[in-house]
């Protein structure tokens, strides 16, 4: 199975404090062991640069690179001319970084949508499969 993941099941995993963060490390472990395959938007890089953990900042190129089994996708012009679309569509509630992982999870044909984020899920529902972090088992 191919799973797309949204920046916050990464900042989730880094975050002992965020909202389900055992369950992100689960998942992520999961697809480093080879149990599924990912696809994230480059874009987690940008996203996740903030994240600390125990006062030290993460070399976050470091910890994408040995993620087994994960693949991030730039987020090219077709991807952002369709995350466009997609805005246009869905309205001002529809960020454009949430748009542009929606479309890189679409466009790479992805089984599974994941993130943390309780809105987006109720709009990617309507284009992709989706879980919530919370759910994730």
């Amino acid at each position: 199975m191919l799973v797309a993941l949204d920046s916050n099941v990464f900042i989730a995993a880094l975050s002992p404090k965020e909202a389900h963060s055992l369950n992100a490390q689960k998942l992520i472990r999961s697809i480093a062991e080879g149990n599924h395959r990912a696809v994230a938007s480059s874009l987690v890089y940008g996203e996740v640069l903030t994240v600390s953990t125990d006062s030290k900042a993460i070399d976050l190129e470091d910890f994408f690179v040995h993620i087994n089994n994960l693949t991030t996708v730039s987020a090219n012009d077709s991807i952002c001319l369709e995350a466009g679309r997609l805005r246009s569509v869905q309205g001002s509630k529809l960020k454009l970084p949430d748009a542009i992982h929606l479309v890189t999870a679409i466009h790479n044909n992805a089984n599974l949508f994941v993130t943390n984020d309780e809105i987006l899920s109720k709009m990617a529902k309507k284009l992709i499969p989706t879980k919530l972090l919370s759910d994730w088992v």
